[in-house]
């Protein structure tokens, strides 16, 4: 066994952790309309229940209030509605499931994007893979039947829930991310993802290149660290291994942008407008060219990583490792520049 080819991969990982996107430069989706919904299904014992609709609630306040999501385009679905007046929540029923996705497949159109997050039990008895909910349980047909109605051109999926690597495949396709809390079905205990997810929706947490916005790789990336952070500290063995696809091939990745497939539409999808607090000000014409060059490099340099990672199949592992993390370490570079420019 070859050494170096662990540390490189190794190094490859940590750049691409800290350094994974372009400048705000590569983001085209600002003004665009986004619809987000949130469902947290049966929590079973009381503790449960109450988690699940914390951790929904958050997170639908942090869409509304951190990324700018508007009231009459967010959605929240709860197991037991009406415990906070301030919040219009819903029964997290299939019945008044459907009732939304049937009122977004007359308002969303190809430019807009649809976030949807569920949070809950999930199970995958004789491969028949299920997030629990009141009444008759939300199954990956299901949901793609709900999908199908939406013409949103960008479709994101967090299932957060235990057993929900088996949503990946059935949901997988063209201008779809799918993110789940584990890796396979056979992951069916109480998972924490939500929790680090919500964490993630704010820029201070997870904005890693430093834009004021966050992506959906970015909180995802920000997610599995405090996921794997969280058992570590709690000395305990994990029992969820978050997975992402969004190259359509129904396979998920755990290190997305990194040296696994998939990351660029995740890349691409914000889930706000630009909130940063960096200095403002006239630009000079000298320094909005040198701005310019450097963001056409870091494109041009993501455009390289991105070819590179779709022949990773054909390249030996210590060709593919070096040539990465040449490329990764340009894009650092690039980025750093742009920052110290930016912040003159």
């Amino acid at each position: 066994m070859n050494p170096f080819r662990h540390i490189s991969y190794a190094f490859v990982l940590s750049v691409a952790l800290f350094f994974p996107g372009c400048s705000a430069g590569v983001h085209a989706q600002d003004g665009d309309i986004r619809y987000g919904v949130v469902i947290a299904g049966i929590g079973g014992e009381p503790a449960y229940v109450e988690k699940n609709a914390r951790w929904a609630t958050g997170i639908y306040r942090a869409l509304r209030d951190e990324q700018g999501f508007g009231k009459d385009r967010l959605f929240l679905f709860v197991e037991n509605p009406g415990g906070d007046a301030s919040l219009p929540a819903r029964k997290s029923t299939l019945e008044e499931i459907g009732r939304v996705f049937d009122d977004l497949s007359r308002r969303a159109t190809p430019s807009d994007a649809l976030f949807i997050v569920f949070i809950g039990h999930g199970s995958n008895n004789e491969n028949d893979p299920k997030l629990s909910l009141p009444g008759p349980d939300l199954s990956p047909a299901a949901l793609r039947g709900f999908i199908a109605t939406v013409q949103a051109g960008r479709i994101v999926i967090v299932h957060g829930g235990s057993a929900s690597a088996p949503f990946i495949e059935p949901l997988s396709g063209p201008g779809r991310v799918i993110v789940t809390a584990t890796k396979s079905g056979r992951e069916r205990l109480a998972t924490v993802f939500p929790e680090h997810f919500l964490a993630a929706l704010s820029p201070a947490n997870s904005d890693l290149d430093k834009d004021g916005r966050v992506s959906v790789l970015e909180a995802f990336t920000s997610t599995r660290l405090r996921t794997e952070a969280w058992y570590e500290g709690e000395g305990r063995l994990s029992t969820e291994h978050p997975l992402l696809d969004d190259n359509g091939d129904g396979v998920g990745s755990r290190d997305p942008g990194g040296a696994d497939p998939d990351g660029t539409l995740a890349r691409s999808i914000l889930f706000g407008g630009k909130t940063t607090t960096a200095k403002t000000g006239p630009v000079s014409a000298e320094k909005q060219k040198q701005l310019t060059a450097l963001e056409i490099q870091a494109r041009d340099t993501q455009r390289q990583i991105d070819a590179l990672k779709r022949d990773k199949n054909i390249l030996a592992p210590d060709a593919y490792a070096s040539q990465l993390q040449t490329l990764l370490v340009k894009l650092a570079r690039i980025n750093r520049d742009i920052k110290a420019l930016q912040e003159k």
